[in-house]
């Protein structure tokens, strides 16, 4: 009787952990901004900082999913409940559906710069070296740091739909326009476009948009064996170096 009792058991045991592991994982992708944090191929292959860790967590026994949306369609898609325990990015920092429920521990440190022309005179010090420039932004993207200086109209933002768009500007108005962004992003974007980075100029922007950590955003509904499965994993890719080798394929 012990004997079928500890049978019964270990197939209980063996049963519920089959079922977490046969769980879908429903990733979301932001289409064409996210480089080098996600990044499209032209056959739809899913690579970047953030793809190539989300493959090693569910290397095995999980399904993941990849839905891809503009950034604006998939942040509603998420306020609406997403698929059934999905993942993305986010940060603490951005608020909102990318804040609600973040993994454990940080997967990069985000740092700002401003990109100006070669020609531009501008070294930036303070706000105030930046009176007169108009700011290139990203469609879609918000800027919580500069959003009060927005509103009270102290600078001119200029939206573009991509980081080619930025560029063309900058070439245009080298002494009149700015370049807001993530540093790695910008970096990996003249490099994707065969921008000579000494045609340009790169600042640091931590005056007014102080370097944050991003995470793993998952479903707040998500699963508690799943979340707890990811939290292990990034825990071994942190120890084990894997996370940082990652990191170095794109930065």
């Amino acid at each position: 009787m012990k004997r079928f009792i500890t049978i019964m058991l270990t197939l209980q045991v063996y049963l519920a952990s089959f079922t977490a592991h046969a769980e879908v994982i429903n990733y979301y992708v932001i289409a064409k901004q996210a480089m080098p944090f996600q990044i499209i191929s032209n056959n739809n292959q899913h690579t970047g900082i953030v793809s190539d860790i989300i493959s090693s967590v569910f290397a095995e026994n999980y399904t993941v999913n990849y839905h891809t949306y503009p950034f604006n369609r998939m942040i509603s898609e998420l306020e609406s409940g997403g698929k059934k325990n999905w993942i993305t990015y986010g940060s603490p920092n951005w608020g909102g559906v990318q804040a609600a429920n973040l993994s454990d521990n940080p997967i990069y440190t985000v740092s700002h710069s401003i990109l100006t022309h070669a020609k531009s005179g501008l070294v930036f010090g303070d706000f105030k070296d930046l009176n007169d420039k108009v700011f290139i932004l990203l469609n879609g993207f918000d800027y919580p740091s500069l959003q009060p200086v927005i509103d009270s109209g102290e600078i001119k933002e200029l939206r573009v739909k991509d980081y080619a768009a930025a560029f063309r500007i900058l070439d245009r108005m080298p002494q009149d326009a700015v370049f807001v962004e993530m540093t790695s992003r910008i970096k990996y974007n003249l490099k994707l476009l065969s921008r000579n980075l000494n045609g340009y100029k790169l600042q640091d922007f931590s005056a007014l948009i102080p370097s944050y950590p991003i995470y793993l955003a998952l479903d707040p509904n998500m699963d508690s064996d799943i979340q707890k499965f990811i939290n292990q994993q990034l825990s071994m890719l942190s120890k084990s170096g894997s996370l940082q080798e990652i990191i170095n394929r794109y930065i």
